[in-house]
């Protein structure tokens, strides 16, 4: 039987300029647009997601009211979505979308690509 998270992580990974990569914050998988780590997983029912300040302070509002949803400082990207059902994974997947589209290389260039290697042993060395 699949996962939740199983299941979010597929259908998420068809999200236009997303594709599947190691975490650099965490052991395991993450979602990645244009060479930068916009979601990974907090364990089985939860997901981080790097949603951008400016979104979040543009959301803050609607984003404190939800109870799936915890906020980190004021000046942090990322925010944790807790998720249970197929509303929650409706959920997830507008904020990520939203995530991606943020991070989506405007000037038409083409994307980078997650790190791997010697670059990813290097990122996760400073977080």
């Amino acid at each position: 039987m699949i996962g939740v998270s199983d299941r979010i992580m597929r259908e998420l990974g068809q999200i236009d300029g997303v594709i599947e990569g190691e975490s650099v914050f965490k052991d395991g998988p993450a979602l990645w647009v244009n060479g930068k780590e916009i979601a990974h997983f907090e364990g089985r029912n939860a997901i981080d997601i790097r949603l951008t300040r400016a979104e979040i302070r543009a959301r803050r509002a609607e984003l404190r009211a939800d109870p799936r949803v915890s906020l980190r400082s004021a000046s942090s990207d990322w925010i944790t979505i807790e998720f249970a059902g197929p509303a929650d994974e409706a959920f997830v997947r507008g904020l990520t979308e939203t995530a991606a589209a943020a991070h989506r290389p405007s000037d038409g260039s083409q994307a980078r690509l997650p790190p791997a290697g010697a670059d990813l042993a290097r990122r996760k060395h400073f977080h």
